[in-house]
């Protein structure tokens, strides 16, 4: 029974068992199930590592170069974990420090102690020192690990490396602060989380002239804010409004997808922010209906009748590489390599050109920059069906199928039912500016009837 079929006959196994037991027993099956998803990630680790170096040297020796053969191994293990290329590049460097480097943390991994991402965090607080440093810090810590929280396990493995190598820890200190930024990404309920990485000395002071502000509100009976909404609004204002005056009207563009239903007739099919993912209908037409400032313009995505899919733009709009680009993205919404989840940063052919691939929308496809690159190595092959499914082949023969997600889809408008709300009388619900190149249409539109095509 070769080390495949034993592992799908486990989980075949563990589906069957029932959940009958004291509560004692089944605290002592949790546990005995959380050691065992750690000495299967051991055991992930060494055949990871097996597969890589065994992979590379065939790409290699069929002539990919060294930097593709590591890209098309990370990709592959990524596939195979069910996740993002980022992922699977941080799986495969785990595994040849665990295998190589730390084999007595390995070991404890294997005996089902410690946990996977607890090695991952010695592997990165490491990672710049030299095989012997690692070697010791192995040593050191390997037996100590049962009993460390993830916090605690970064620590530790920090400490001991700024004691091996201290001067190496403070030019690595000091390279860091070029790596500043501020980002920004989705949270939940129309949220999103804005993250400024700083030096400590300026983060630290950021932080602190928000919680005074935060402080000094508090003294105020008429203000209910929390701490926490105080600095957040604190920072808006600091930041929309660094002057006396006026706040910034921020030049934003959102490309929101929605119904015309949703949008004109207060359907609730949710609505779909690039970027950011589901809107609820009322929220996105308050984003369309913010104040007069706010300028809406409208382009028709065409959906397949029977499906719903996403098929092709206004042709009234047509400035090809840049309306493709914005279709793409509004179709597969993110990568479309199966669980990547990043956003997408190229639209290019699904199959490429120099492999016979068409130059038009169904042949294209939304990726991330890695996964772009991949998809085009040595030993990769892209199929794309009739119906947009494209088909991945990896060099070890393995398929992979992906489609994109189907868009909002509201009844149509000569089948849904007509709902008169509390209150309703009939007349527009909302006004809508509609803007194209040539011209401008402006027109109240009714809830009772449909707006033109």
């Amino acid at each position: 029974m070769s080390g495949t079929e034993q592992a799908v006959a486990l989980v075949a196994t563990l589906a069957a068992l029932d959940t009958a037991g004291t509560n004692p027993e089944l605290i002592d099956e949790i546990t005995a199930l959380e050691q065992l998803k750690t000495a299967i990630s051991a055991r992930q680790a060494r055949l990871t590592d097996t597969f890589a170096v065994s992979q590379r040297a065939e790409l290699i020796q069929a002539g990919s170069t060294s930097a593709d053969a590591r890209r098309s191994v990370c990709a592959q293990i990524a596939l195979a974990r069910r996740d993002s290329p980022h992922k699977g590049n941080r799986h495969v460097g785990l595994a040849h420090t665990l295998v190589h480097e730390m084999p007595r943390v390995l070991h404890v991994l294997e005996r089902g102690e410690g946990s996977e991402w607890r090695a991952t965090l010695i592997a990165r607080e490491t990672a710049h020192l030299s095989v012997e440093h690692r070697a010791r810090i192995d040593t050191a810590i390997a037996e100590l690990l049962p009993g460390w929280s993830d916090q605690h396990t970064a620590q530790q493995a920090r400490g001991w490396a700024h004691r091996l190598d201290p001067e190496g820890a403070a030019d690595r200190a000091r390279k860091a602060v070029t790596d500043r930024r501020v980002t920004i990404r989705p949270a939940p309920d129309c949220l999103t989380y804005v993250t400024a990485l700083l030096p400590m000395k300026e983060g630290v002071g950021v932080y602190g002239v928000l919680h005074r502000a935060a402080m000094t509100a508090h003294c105020d009976p008429d203000d209910h804010r929390s701490k926490g909404q105080v600095m957040a609004d604190e920072l808006v204002k600091r930041v929309m409004t660094p002057a006396d005056g006026e706040p910034e009207q921020p030049a934003v563009e959102l490309h929101l997808m929605m119904t015309d239903r949703a949008l004109a007739d207060r359907d609730d099919e949710p609505a779909h922010l690039i970027g950011h993912g589901p809107v609820p209908a009322p929220i996105a037409r308050e984003l369309l209906t913010a104040d007069e400032r706010t300028r809406v313009w409208v382009r028709r995505l065409f959906t397949h009748p029977g499906t719903g899919d996403l098929l092709a733009t206004d042709a009234r709009r047509r400035d090809f590489p840049d309306t493709a680009r914005q279709f793409l993205a509004a179709r597969d919404q993110i990568c479309r390599t199966p669980w990547c989840g990043a956003p997408i940063r190229e639209a290019d052919h699904a199959l490429a050109v120099s492999k016979g691939g068409p130059t038009d929308l169904r042949n294209g496809n939304g990726r991330c920059t890695a996964c772009n690159l991949v998809k085009d190595l040595d030993g990769w092959t892209t199929h794309v069906d009739d119906t947009g499914v494209i088909t991945t082949t990896t060099p070890t023969g393995h398929t992979h199928h992906g489609r994109p997600p189907h868009p909002p889809e509201s009844v149509p408008w000569e089948t849904r039912p007509r709902i008169r709300r509390p209150g309703g009388t009939g007349g527009p619900a909302m006004r809508i500016e509609i803007h194209w190149p040539d011209h401008k249409i402006s027109r109240p539109v009714s809830r009772r009837s449909p707006p033109d095509r």
